[in-house]
């Protein structure tokens, strides 16, 4: 065996990485809440940093939607999340992830080793999950949907799906306090989406497809007005 063979690649995070990094976790796991008014100088402190890297990982979360500079006064504005923005991601989601379906399925050069790999994409998770199995689980939801949209193999749609994504990845953690109950049905939609890519059958894949958004959005909805009305949104 080659000397330093096992010696893996690393790779190389500068300090405003990793500062976008912990900003945008902290936005998507509902740290920093929706409509929360932000600044460099607050956030250097919480992170223990120079407010110049602060600065720019702002920037670049302005850039995917996630802040918004104030329109009066000093500061950044954690983006909302309320039905509009609910709306606005999902009829993304729905034009994009079929766009995926369809290459996969009738485009000119068949993907099979794709094709056994997202029909088979669940199949390691049984009813009834267990809690502990959540966090798992939702890794696996956003990789099977990531992968949907790599299957278009076009770099611009997979880039901007690229944007949102953490976005969406937002929806997902927002909706983990109320998923008691319903998570075995998102894992049997999810199911019969990979059922019918398995049996290269389309127009279902696509049909499931969009059921299973239209339900999560009206799941996310629903749980948006059960937060509000108890005063935690």
């Amino acid at each position: 065996m080659r000397e330093g063979s096992l010696i893996k690649p690393q790779r190389v995070v500068s300090l405003s990485d990793r500062v976008f990094e912990a900003l945008e976790d902290a936005i998507v796991r509902c740290e920093l809440k929706p409509g929360e008014v932000v600044t460099d100088r607050t956030l250097s402190a919480r992170l223990e940093v120079s407010r110049t890297p602060v600065r720019e990982a702002l920037q670049r979360l302005a850039a995917s939607g996630l802040v918004a500079p104030r329109d009066r006064g000093a500061g950044w504005e954690i983006a909302g999340f309320d039905e509009r923005d609910l709306s606005e991601l999902f009829e993304l989601r729905k034009a994009l992830e079929p766009l995926g379906l369809r290459q996969l399925l009738s485009g000119s050069e068949p993907q099979p080793r794709e094709i056994q790999i997202l029909g088979r994409f669940f199949d390691d998770f049984e009813e009834p999950i267990e809690v502990a199995e959540y966090s798992r689980y939702f890794r696996r939801d956003n990789e099977f949907h990531k992968e949907i949209v790599a299957c278009t193999e076009n770099n611009r749609i997979i880039g901007f799906y690229g944007i949102v994504e953490r976005q969406i990845d937002r929806g997902r953690h927002f909706l983990s306090t109320g998923y008691q109950g319903r998570i075995e049905e998102n894992l049997a939609e999810h199911k019969m989406i990979t059922r019918a890519i398995a049996e290269r059958d389309l127009n279902r894949a696509i049909d499931a497809l969009l059921h299973h958004l239209t339900r999560g959005e009206e799941l996310m909805v629903e749980h948006i007005k059960t937060e509000r009305a108890a005063g935690r949104f």
